[in-house]
This record gives structure tokens, sequence and C-alpha cells, in this order.
């Protein structure tokens, strides 16, 4: 891609990012994108299709910038597969559910459907170095099933948390569903509740102002 493509290209995926900050996912159509991008409709189609391959890299942007900022700072004894989970889903999690703009956003789009569309290629690969680090033995399709369950569970959870304002803080969110696919593989409970809760408190030491997940501001 030519580098005027390229500035193009990430002017549209700016614009989309603070666009569905500010008025929302089911509010931001592809039309007010392109105008407000300065861009013709033709361009978009060709960067991104749909307004879901946006959304696709929205979520890989931001967990990627997390993993990448806690991977700088080589913090010791976090080695373990869903220890380093924790930390970095506290990360995601309290950005996402302490900011009103950003809820709104993460809430429209499980309206949706699960996240299993947007997110299932890190999720994988994630769950895989439990089943690695644990010895555990599994099927593919049993290992595909188990996404299936958790991605289906943990949108029921949220869908009930916004509609019904649940007053879970981030640690509970991170305590409950970082806990449901460790249980399911036979994990023990407490070392699952013990490796959680410490990477939930080294999360809460990293300075993490410089993560966001739509808009910088």
């Amino acid at each position: 891609m030519y580098e005027k493509g390229v500035q193009t290209r990430n002017h549209l995926y700016q614009t989309a990012k603070q666009l569905f900050y500010t008025h929302g996912y089911e509010k931001t159509k592809i039309k007010d994108i392109v105008k407000a991008a300065d861009t013709p409709i033709g361009l978009f189609t060709y960067y991104f299709k749909t307004k879901d391959k946006i959304i696709q890299e929205i979520y890989f942007e931001y967990y990627n910038n997390i993993q990448t900022l806690v991977n700088e700072l080589m913090i010791d004894g976090i080695d373990n597969s869903i220890l380093r989970h924790g930390v970095l889903s506290w990360i995601y999690f309290d950005r996402i559910l302490n900011n009103d703009n950003n809820r709104r956003f993460y809430y429209e789009i499980l309206k949706k459907g699960s996240n299993y569309r947007i997110v299932n290629n890190f999720i994988n690969h994630i769950y895989r170095l439990y089943i690695d680090e644990y010895h555990i033995e599994m099927s593919e399709n049993a290992f595909d099933n188990l996404l299936f369950v958790d991605f289906g569970g943990r949108r029921e959870y949220f869908l009930n948390y916004f509609e019904k304002s649940l007053n879970d803080s981030v640690d509970d969110v991170i305590l409950l569903l970082n806990g449901i696919i460790p249980r399911m593989l036979g994990i023990d409970q407490q070392e699952i509740t013990d490796l959680l809760s410490k990477g939930i408190q080294i999360a809460k030491t990293i300075k993490i102002d410089a993560i966001h997940f739509l808009s910088s501001k």
C-alpha cells in the first residue's frame, strides 16, 4: 500500500473511532464516517468493506497495545498464563467499564452478538496457553465448544451487567469471567482464584493512562 493509501486508511480509521466514541456504534453510519473524514465512500469500502472490519481492528489494536505495555515493563512473576491473562484483562476492562462512552460502545457491539467474531483469534491463543501449561489433553472439537460456551456466557453476563446496572467491580468481573475456562479445564479452583487475585493487584500498579479503547482524549 502506498504511503498516501496508508494515510487515507488511517484517517478513516481514526475518524471512525472518534465518531464511535462520541455517538456510539449504532448511531454512527458509514456515510457519517466518510463525511467526517471528507473521503469518498468507495475508499471506505476498499479499505474496510464494513463497519465490523473496523471493529475488529479496534479490538485487536486495543488488546495489542495492552499486551505491548505489559511486555515492555518486563514484570517479574507473571509467567503463568492465568495470572498474565488476569493482568491483561483487568487493564482491558478497567479502561472500558470506567468510561461511559466506552461502555456504551462495548454494550452496543455485544447486543449484535457475542464477541467471538471479533476477538476469537487472540482469545484462542490465550486458552491454548492454559492447555499447554497445565498439560491438558483436549480434542479440537472440545476446545472449540469451550470457546463457544465461554463467549456465550460472557455475552449474557455483560448484557445483564449493562441492562440491570450491576454494581460488580472490575475485580469482580475478572475473578468471575477469567475463572470460567480454567475451571472447565479442571484446574484447581483455589489456584485459579489466587492467580487471578495476584494478577489484579499487579495490574493496579501499572500506569495505564496511555491506553485508550476508542478516544485518546
